[in-house]
């Protein structure tokens, strides 16, 4: 039975959290998706880092990340810089704007993941953790 499939479980967890942070960032005010969240959120911890490298942070194509980080540019979150004389190389960087959201964003991000967490143990967090993580190297991530 579908519902009884463990990666049926998991797929179905992580659209629920999506949905779940997603509501509480539009019902906030906030205009930016949860992915997009994500890539402010590796921006701020890496100065400077490049589309390629989030997408190997975040296990997204190159389309999909270049997607992101041009609305968030366009938003005036995220400042592209050129790193070589090869036009289509640049090191990514929040503006005060982009870093201003980021620390708007960090209790809102907090209480989304503390009402998931909800009444989970810190051994069942540490199991979870765990097992997530062997699947992903069983599989080659």
């Amino acid at each position: 039975m579908i519902k009884e499939n463990l990666y049926f479980q998991i797929e179905l967890t992580a659209r629920k959290i999506r949905h779940y942070g997603q509501t509480a960032l539009i019902n906030k005010g906030i205009d930016i998706t949860i992915e997009q969240w994500l890539v402010l959120k590796v921006i701020s911890e890496n100065k400077g880092i490049s589309q390629i490298k989030i997408g190997e942070i975040l296990v997204k194509d190159k389309p999909t990340i270049s997607r992101m980080v041009k609305g968030l540019t366009l938003k005036g979150f995220v400042l592209k810089e050129n790193i070589t004389s090869d036009l289509r190389a640049f090191s990514l960087k929040l503006t005060k704007k982009g870093k201003a959201l980021v620390a708007e964003l960090l209790p809102i991000v907090e209480d989304i993941r503390a009402k998931g967490l909800g009444n989970l143990s810190e051994t069942e967090t540490k199991n979870t953790s765990e097992t997530l993580l062997k699947i992903r190297n069983n599989i080659g991530f």
